[in-house]
């Protein structure tokens, strides 16, 4: 039984009124929740995520006439395919969030890959938290040695506010490695941390397209990231990177004109 009360109370009148909509198309084998309110992890601002199941020979014509049919359940001021050709991502009139994927009725149930990734720019996934931590140290002590360096030289401050989720990242991982819990849901990690940890994040410093800002940012969170990872590594029995750190302390020191503490030389 699906637990409505915790979302906005339209969603449900739109939920009825889709199952409704293909209900009437013989086309349509049947329609199932999906995303946080299908695995009851919904919120005050969660949204509907919706996946139609299509006899196979007719995916193609129901994908090809979606306009129509979301027409028919709701008015939109946004819909759009741009992830890709079989979701559909909608803002009705009124402002609610309403997702779709039409799936073939033979495909296979999807299931995601084993493990967990770190940061945004590696496509590795990790099954503990050792190989991950050892990971996360060594991307965050490369780009204290060389890329971090660049951007700032270069003046790429806005390329450079891109990559932050990648570095933020990094240092979630360490943080989830000190609780050694593994989120077993992805996209609200924070969920795990504890009310110290969520401080880490806070604290650090604003961050703007500008070098002093950009400075200040970086090495804020790359100190919270080496600090805490180092008391980490004897427990997960990892080798501490002593020459990548060397390095980059020296980069640091040679090209920036900054000596720190926290950085072993």
């Amino acid at each position: 039984m699906t637990d409505w009360s915790k979302v906005d109370a339209r969603y449900e009148s739109l939920y009825a009124r889709a199952t409704q909509v293909f209900g009437a198309d013989p086309r349509v084998v049947r329609v199932e929740l999906s995303g946080s309110i299908a695995d009851g992890t919904a919120d005050a601002w969660s949204d509907l995520d919706l996946k139609v199941i299509v006899r196979d020979e007719d995916v193609g014509a129901v994908l090809d006439e979606w306009e129509q049919w979301l027409a028919k359940i709701t008015p939109t001021v946004l819909a759009d395919r741009t992830i890709a050709p079989f979701i559909i991502n909608t803002v009705t009139d009124d402002g609610l969030t309403f997702d779709l994927s039409v799936w073939a009725e033979s495909a296979p149930d999807w299931t995601p890959p084993p493990g967990f990734t770190v940061g945004f720019m590696s496509g590795r996934r990790f099954d503990s938290y050792g190989p991950a931590l050892a990971y996360a140290v060594q991307e965050r002590l490369r780009g204290l040695a060389g890329p971090g360096i660049r951007l700032l030289k270069r003046g790429d401050f806005v390329w450079g506010m891109t990559g932050l989720g990648h570095t933020l990242g990094l240092l979630m991982t360490v943080l989830l490695a000190e609780t050694g819990v593994v989120p077993t849901d992805a996209r609200h990690p924070e969920r795990y941390l504890t009310d110290e940890q969520r401080t880490v994040f806070a604290s650090l410093p604003p961050v703007a397209a500008n070098y002093d800002a950009m400075l200040r940012y970086e090495l804020a969170l790359a100190e919270a990231t080496i600090t805490r990872a180092r008391a980490l590594f004897e427990r997960y029995e990892l080798e501490w990177p002593r020459a990548l750190e060397a390095v980059a302390a020296r980069n640091v020191r040679d090209h920036l004109g900054i000596t720190l503490d926290w950085l072993h030389a």
